[in-house]
């Protein structure tokens, strides 16, 4: 047990938080531990759809950003990677090109992105959950929360779900931009990027030998250098960016 869940164990059985804490502290660890490589489809899944998020805007003022500024900050950043790197890394075997050194690096760079956004997707989760109980009685049994706050000020509920909106524009612009990179990593390298996921123990040791030798590595039969990667097929040179 980590010192978080010991700690919020101790708490919850001396009535220092509500069931409905603890239960949200329960599912934000399933669903770090559940997901250790996220995928876009992990983060779509969080954040607003493109209609809540509109409502989100009119309803609280916040600032979401333009949908294709930064979809296209993020397919800008794969694309540039891309050229910049290509004559580095692109390395010729037998007179061919052989793409692995750059498609590592490429998905590297998506990864980050990725991992970014389901970071900032989480935490908006969390936030709506908890101004979801607050709004609900049953949850809440001292019902403050329906109370003005002073000098009427807003109540808790609504400080709560506006934090929870501020969150979510958050979470739904770096949704953008990591859909964005992954619309261009895919059209650069001829299929869709995965999060890298070992199966097992040789994964580093086939991506060696494949980078020294065109051969079989001579432990495993022929498979591709990173588990979730088929095969490349040749690929074009660099274009110049729009």
């Amino acid at each position: 047990m980590s010192d978080a869940s010991r700690t919020m164990s101790q708490n919850a059985s001396q009535g220092n938080y509500s069931p409905a804490a603890v239960r949200r502290f329960s599912e934000a660890q399933r669903r770090t531990k559940a997901i250790a490589a996220p995928s876009l489809a992990d983060i779509l899944r969080l954040v607003p759809s493109d209609d809540q998020m509109a409502k989100i805007v009119l309803a609280f003022g916040v600032e979401a950003g333009d949908v294709d500024e930064l979809t296209g900050a993020g397919s800008n950043m794969v694309r540039e990677q891309y050229e910049l790197m290509f004559p580095i890394l692109v390395t010729y075997i037998r007179g061919e090109q052989n793409f692995n050194g750059l498609r590592m690096h490429l998905d590297r760079v998506v990864d980050g992105l990725i991992r970014s956004a389901y970071g900032a997707a989480n935490f908006y989760e969390n936030r709506r959950m908890i101004a979801k109980d607050a709004a609900d009685s049953y949850a809440n049994g001292d019902r403050d929360e329906d109370r003005m706050g002073v000098d009427g000020a807003d109540n808790r509920v609504d400080g709560l779900r506006r934090i929870a909106a501020e969150n979510g524009a958050k979470a739904y612009a770096l949704a953008c931009v990591a859909s964005g990179a992954c619309a261009a990593y895919e059209e650069l390298m001829g299929q869709a990027w995965k999060p890298y996921t070992r199966d097992n123990g040789r994964s580093l040791f086939l991506s060696l030998c494949t980078l020294k030798s065109d051969r079989p590595c001579p432990i495993v039969e022929p498979v591709p250098c990173l588990t979730h990667s088929p095969p490349m097929s040749p690929m074009p040179a660099p274009r110049a960016s729009h």
